[in-house]
């Protein structure tokens, strides 16, 4: 039996765990970029453009790896102290908040001004959807409902910040379910009630809230135990089941049903496609969290998506709203073609929206993530005394 990476290594190095966040994000930004450039037109971009337009279908599926890396990351701390929530219910929800709503609020409302000056008006893109800013609009994202009420309204991507948001008060009940069924059969029946009430509630707003990414995050927390827990049934999972073959049939079944589908039926059928990212994205956390660095983990550690991975979450609360700047300002009165605008977009466009986002992230961001840091290392009353 190898070692658990707690045993080798001590703490666990999270250093792909940014890596992989930096790739599902440039994944959406890559989506929103092709579909910024070809919204609304009936030709599509030439075939060398293969891999953007697949993008169209990955940019929604990179949300689900956004998940499970949740449930991952939130699950670690609960399995070192051994199934419990540091802090109780009331400190865990405080700590979510400070970690995901100020640079939230902050790009909500970078976003209304935006509207309210430069891109408020229709262009016939993507971002036409945004600018019907509403009262119940306003009031659905300051609430974080929007994924109900008003859903790609003021930002088309803030609905997943809202899915994750309502997942986080679940986490608690998960928790407290993990230590009295245990843990295959917390990810089986959260797997089992997400796509039961997705199906059950297809045709109505409940759908819009993905119950199915219970399941998702679910995965996050198996993939926590597995990298982490020293239980001998989970020991036996890790070390017995073949994870690279798995990542590989995950993708695998996702690349192929969406080619086959197109992206039109993907669309619809992104819950069915949800279910193997998740496993595929499970077992790269498996293998890239094991404690002799494979080639997975070496890439995943390319410094540049390390340090993108450190402020993706900006980057993806601010992209669209400069990628319709940059259309509608600059490519759009040079007239190029749409393979030209895409290319641009890519290179000299993700430069700007990178270093766009870098700065957001030191305003809104790393000022809340040092004050936690300083909680979590300042000594407790009894140590201090």
């Amino acid at each position: 039996m190898t070692a658990s990476p707690a045993q080798a290594t001590g703490r666990l190095h999270l250093d792909h765990v940014d890596g992989l966040r930096a790739v599902a994000a440039l994944v959406v930004f890559v989506n929103h970029g092709f579909a910024q450039v070809t919204y609304g037109g009936t030709v599509p971009l030439a075939t060398p453009f293969w891999l953007a337009k697949a993008s169209m279908v990955a940019g929604h599926l990179s949300v689900t790896v956004f998940i499970v890396l949740s449930g991952f990351c939130l699950s670690l701390p609960i399995v070192e102290n051994g199934g419990v929530l540091r802090g109780g219910i009331k400190d865990f929800m405080k700590r979510r908040a400070r970690r995901i709503l100020p640079p939230y609020y902050a790009a909500l409302a970078l976003c209304l001004l935006l509207i309210a000056t430069v891109i408020g008006k229709p262009t016939g893109s993507l971002w036409d959807f945004p600018i019907g800013v509403s009262k119940l609009a306003v009031v659905s994202h300051v609430l974080l409902l929007q994924d109900l009420f008003a859903t790609s309204r003021i930002n088309y991507v803030f609905w997943s910040i809202a899915v994750e948001w309502q997942l986080y008060f679940l986490m608690p009940p998960m928790v407290w379910a993990l230590g009295r069924v245990g843990l295959l059969r917390l990810v089986l029946g959260a797997l089992v009630l997400g796509y039961a009430i997705r199906i059950g509630f297809g045709d109505t707003r409940i759908a819009r809230m993905h119950p199915h990414f219970l399941g998702m995050f679910a995965f996050g927390m198996l993939a926590a135990h597995l990298v982490r827990s020293q239980a001998a049934q989970l020991n036996k999972l890790r070390d017995g089941v073949p994870w690279s073959a798995l990542a590989f049939a995950g993708a695998a079944t996702a690349g192929v049903a969406g080619y086959v589908w197109g992206v039109r039926l993907s669309e619809e059928r992104f819950y069915l496609l949800d279910l193997p990212v998740g496993i595929m994205t499970v077992a790269v956390l498996v293998i890239s969290s094991k404690p002799a660095p494979g080639l997975l983990h070496r890439a995943l550690r390319f410094r540049p998506l390390v340090v993108i991975g450190t402020f993706s979450y900006s980057l993806y609360l601010i992209h669209a709203p400069l990628l319709q700047i940059m259309w509608q300002y600059a490519l759009m009165p040079l007239g190029v073609s749409k393979e030209l605008m895409f290319v641009l977009l890519m290179t000299l466009g993700l430069a700007l929206v990178l270093g766009c986002s870098y700065v957001f992230y030191l305003c809104f961001e790393a000022p809340f993530l040092r004050s936690a840091a300083r909680q979590r290392s300042a000594p407790t009353p009894a140590a201090a005394s």
